[in-house]
């Protein structure tokens, strides 16, 4: 089978990993943090001592990395994806970065003599190990379909265009959840101002415009309990930031979502789950 490396352990990565390797494709690992590839590696992946030991070993590299700095770093540092790769290698960035980003690593990819997909993906861990994430695929027609075996273990890809139009479309999905997650804030907070019971409140917005992410969040606003996020309000500010900068007309409401999620991650919530925007009131 296609030989996949996988760099970058975060809680997707990881889970990305132990699906591969659930469903047969020899797995190489690779993390800034150790411990996670140790961990992996008692599950049957080979741990290797860099990134660019790892792509040696990979028909295939998947990057499921925090933002287009770490991704530019594991690509093309000194002990990158790049100086381990054979020409030929596929790239594919599962990270969410700015499409300019995307088309740099893709252009520094070719310059090597590998290809390079973007391939976002829309959705967190349960969706991963359930196959059902939306994957956006973006580069070239040849590449997408090299790729599609791989990004079909954990979902359905869609081909979008060209490298950038898949960061792109991330952007604009996850623009309109910050959204969403900061105007939930504001409707539990008039739910508390009016006096009303919190569960009453939470219920309320779990049936109503709120539906899907009240709905997906209502055990952890009920306790109260924002940990172990498989969507972090410190990614959903960096997200919107990246969004923002990229507008060339103003986005009043992405701008105050985002001041929103900035205000959560001042105040220590940065690792916790996007719910927590609509924690109890300080």
């Amino acid at each position: 089978m296609t030989r996949v490396a996988v760099c970058g352990l975060g809680r997707m990565g990881t889970a990305m990993a132990q699906t591969l390797l659930a469903a047969g494709y020899p797995v190489t690992v690779w993390n800034r943090t150790p411990a996670a590839a140790a961990d992996l590696a008692g599950e049957g992946a080979v741990r290797a001592p860099s990134a660019a030991g790892a792509a040696a070993r990979a028909d295939m590299v998947a990057l499921m990395l925090f933002d287009g700095a770490a991704c530019a770093q594991v690509l093309s540092g000194p002990d990158g994806v790049l100086a381990g790769a054979a020409p030929g290698t596929l790239v594919v960035n599962l990270s969410t970065i700015g499409p300019e980003e995307s088309a740099a690593l893709a252009e520094a990819s070719r310059a090597a003599g590998l290809r390079y997909v973007e391939a976002p993906v829309l959705g967190s861990v349960p969706a991963v190990r359930a196959g059902s994430l939306n994957i956006l695929a973006g580069g070239t027609a040849e590449d997408v379909a090299a790729a599609t075996p791989l990004l079909s273990v954990w979902g359905r890809p869609r081909h979008t265009g060209d490298v950038g139009t898949a960061t792109a479309l991330k952007l604009v999905a996850n623009l309109a959840l910050g959204v969403v997650a900061a105007g939930m804030r504001d409707a539990v907070r008039l739910g508390e101002d009016f006096g009303l019971p919190r569960d009453l409140v939470l219920d309320t917005l779990a049936v109503g415009a709120f539906e899907r992410i009240a709905g997906r969040s209502r055990e952890r606003l009920g306790a109260d309990d924002y940990d172990g996020a498989p969507f972090t309000l410190g990614a959903l500010a960096k997200d919107l930031d990246l969004a923002l900068s990229r507008a060339r007309r103003p986005l009043p409401v992405a701008a105050a979502a985002r001041d929103t999620a900035l205000d959560g991650v001042a105040h220590g919530d940065a690792d916790s789950d996007i719910a927590a925007l609509a924690r109890t009131t300080r």
